[in-house]
């Protein structure tokens, strides 16, 4: 379903669309809807419309557009084809199928296949809602992107570190149960049991603790980060350290 346009949402920078369709007349009909509706939501806009596989794939290389709106019907192309080349070449680029008519099962298909929305030509004022969905939920798809590889970058300079690091290092979660997410191999030398020995059991941390500090580390778990504590562990040897 189209969410509705929220009038306090920033602007777009230059939006480029290409076009897909046979019939100059829609082309312009569906230009005119798109420049009408997202007057207020983008810097500009930027159109091109081809009508068969070469220049459609011509487009896709030198034009580059953020959307692409395609008739599902026509002489020397339809809207399956224009979907699967996409995929297949530009998979970020939101695909928008704009059709004549359309039964349930063709649009159910059409969004199977990876389109992103579909809308009926009899009801072309839907069009800029369509677009601007489409934009922004590729817009969150590149920063979730991003913030994943951000945090796979954290993650890696982090067991750089850890990983040669004399001191013992614990990741431990808390929640939705308790498990250790990461323990550097300084674990084997430092409590005679290794990184695999904590991920089998996730209570060894707590059972590696004296039993006098134990109330120390239930503390610690409720309020994580108040100030440093001082814990004894009983080796794997029995020795207190």
């Amino acid at each position: 379903m189209t969410r509705i346009p929220v009038d306090n949402e920033p602007r777009s920078a230059t939006i480029k669309i290409l076009l897909v369709e046979d019939l100059e007349s829609d082309a312009e009909l569906a230009k005119l809807e798109i420049s009408r509706g997202l007057a207020n939501w983008c810097d500009s806009l930027e159109f091109r419309k081809v009508d068969n596989r070469r220049d459609f794939l011509d487009a896709i290389e030198d034009f580059k557009p953020d959307l692409i709106i395609s008739d599902y019907m026509m002489p020397l192309f339809n809207g399956m084809e224009v979907i699967t080349l996409t995929l297949e070449r530009t998979p970020e680029t939101p695909i928008v199928i704009l059709t004549g008519s359309m039964n349930e099962e063709t649009a159910v298909n059409c969004m199977k296949a990876g389109a992103a929305d579909y809308v009926i030509k009899e009801h072309m004022t839907r069009l800029p809602f369509a677009v601007k969905e489409a934009i922004n939920r590729k817009k969150e798809a590149v920063l979730r992107a991003e913030a994943e590889r951000a945090l796979e970058e954290s993650e890696r300079k982090f067991r750089l570190i850890a990983e040669k690091a004399n001191d013992l290092v614990y990741r431990i979660e808390l929640y939705p149960e308790r498990r250790f997410s990461y323990v550097s191999p300084s674990a084997t030398k430092i409590t005679g049991y290794t990184p695999e020995d904590h991920y089998s059991n996730p209570n060894l941390g707590f059972e590696l603790v004296h039993p006098d500090d134990r109330g120390k580390l239930d503390a610690l778990a409720l309020q994580v980060g108040e100030a440093p504590i001082l814990l004894r562990l009983i080796k794997k040897s029995g020795e207190v350290i």
